[in-house]
């Protein structure tokens, strides 16, 4: 039986020319990427951007040449998975804790795909996931508990650290704010001192190719 990751992990390669600088996602399809990507006559005709220690070492492992994102001057084409994807492409990310840099390199990313199985296709950001947040160790209680008064039922991902040595604090959205506007919530949890980043991507504009029933489409 085919593996449906592995399978538009596969499809996405068609957006990779030999001398492109590639951004590698975090996460079990992203990874099925690095592997293909690795395993295909691309792997040494592109540079890749990691963005967390797990995928440097996979993508060293698979042969593929990677480099510091300070190194570059450009990314062309960025493969990342998401743990949702709203109507609107917006995304969830941050089930694998590297929501901060993933969010660095889609910016600086020329084209951003993203990769997911049909399951990860939303209503609405956070229906689904609660919405992963990076936080200073220094005041992650005081954080807490000003994202439960906003409404966020929040909670310390336990036993877990940041490549950038930071916490994660996992918050569900009550039904009003499922309903409320995503940029203001995202907007709300910023400005808490202390906040790093949060998991949810707006506006990036991705390609969203998502495998269903056996065939990858590209969500639009």
């Amino acid at each position: 039986m085919e593996n449906p990751k592995e399978v538009v992990a596969k499809s996405a390669l068609k957006y990779i020319s030999p001398g492109d600088v590639v951004g590698l996602g975090t996460g079990t399809t992203a990874s099925e990427f690095i592997k293909a990507l690795g395993a295909s006559q691309l792997a040494q005709k592109v540079t890749c951007i990691p963005t967390s220690m797990e995928t440097e070492v996979l993508g060293k492992t698979v042969g593929l040449n990677m480099v510091s994102i300070n190194d570059i001057e450009k990314i062309d084409v960025t493969v990342d998975g998401a743990d949702e994807v709203d109507q609107n492409r917006n995304l969830l990310k941050g089930g694998g804790g590297a929501l901060t840099r993933e969010k660095i390199v889609a910016h600086y990313s020329k084209k951003y795909i993203i990769i997911v199985t049909e399951e990860k296709l939303v209503q609405s950001i956070g229906s689904r996931m609660p919405i992963p947040i990076e936080v200073l160790p220094f005041s992650y209680v005081q954080i807490i508990r000003e994202l439960n008064l906003m409404g966020l039922s929040c909670q310390l991902r336990s036993n877990f650290i940041t490549d950038n040595g930071n916490y994660i604090i996992d918050c569900r959205l009550n039904q009003k704010l499922l309903k409320g506007s995503l940029q203001e919530i995202n907007n709300a949890i910023k400005i808490i001192p202390g906040v790093i980043e949060t998991g949810i991507f707006i506006n990036f504009n991705p390609v969203v190719l998502y495998y269903k029933d056996g065939i990858v489409s590209e969500f639009k």
